[in-house]
């Protein structure tokens, strides 16, 4: 599970900062996109080989460029490298894109991007069939539940 967790950090946390900014903002470019997957990927491997959890030997868990920071538990390194991976490929993809020149005009991005693509609302449903309103029921819920089981 750690080590699962790890190629997560690597490839899945930038690829989600990508996919974040490619459904909700228009003026994501490609060349934004490369590069800040690139940046991601490159802040977990720095990272990962300059942290250690407690008790391991540097070399596959991490450490091998130097000891900067010892985690607890070789699942809170892997959390780190996923917040580190996914904040250098978000910031590096908003720079980058806003540096260079967009191609695609918002007719091209409607249906890709959530702000340019129509939506229907169903006003005349109940407030629980809605995504909005069971939407923040499940978030009531939600906080109900840690408040109770904290």
């Amino acid at each position: 599970m750690d080590f699962l967790q790890l190629v997560f950090a690597f490839v899945n946390a930038p690829l989600f900062a990508t996919f974040l900014l490619g459904m909700f903002w228009k003026r994501a470019t490609g060349h934004g996109a490369f590069v800040g997957l690139l940046a991601g990927t490159g802040a977990a491997a720095l990272h990962h080989g300059l942290t250690l959890p407690t008790g391991a030997v540097a070399g596959i868990k991490g450490g091998w460029l130097g000891l900067v920071h010892q985690y607890p538990s070789e699942m809170a390194q892997n959390f780190w490298t996923a917040i580190w991976a996914w904040s250098a490929c978000f910031v590096l993809t908003i720079v980058v894109s806003l540096l260079t020149a967009s191609k695609k005009s918002d007719k091209d991005l409607e249906g890709l991007v959530y702000a340019l693509t129509k939506h229907d609302r169903e006003t005349h449903l109940a407030w629980w069939k809605r995504p909005e309103g069971l939407g923040a029921a499940v978030l009531v819920l939600v906080v109900i539940l840690n408040v109770i089981f904290w």
